[in-house]
């Protein structure tokens, strides 16, 4: 068996099972309908100080790269999140990781 048909299978089976119906759009282009997974919040706590710590909760979101080649820094991504019925606006503030088949990237919400 190809191995290329293989991870393009997992990735179908992945991207519909886990994911859900996003608009995604890149800076300085048109926006793109496709699904995107919510992977696990990861809490980072950072010194402020000798007395004093924050704790930030970073969003991570899985995009396909088959629908959306780039997403740099600014792009926004209409969304829902677990049992909501309106999507909510995000914004792409890093990008944690690009694989072969999907861009892992770090969103805040948009204000």
């Amino acid at each position: 068996m190809d191995l290329a048909l293989l991870k393009a299978q997992v990735r179908e089976v992945n991207f519909t099972l886990h994911g859900v119906p996003a608009v995604v759009t890149p800076v300085g282009d048109g926006p793109v309908d496709t699904r995107v997974i919510w992977l696990a919040a990861v809490s980072e706590v950072r010194p402020s100080g000798a007395d004093f710590a924050r704790s930030e909760t970073r969003r991570i979101l899985a995009i396909r790269r088959d629908d959306v080649p780039a997403v740099p820094r600014g792009s926004t991504i209409s969304v829902t999140e677990h049992l909501q019925e309106e999507p909510d606006l995000w914004k792409v503030d890093s990008t944690e990781a690009t694989f072969s088949d999907h861009h892992r990237v770090v969103v805040v919400p948009e204000a």
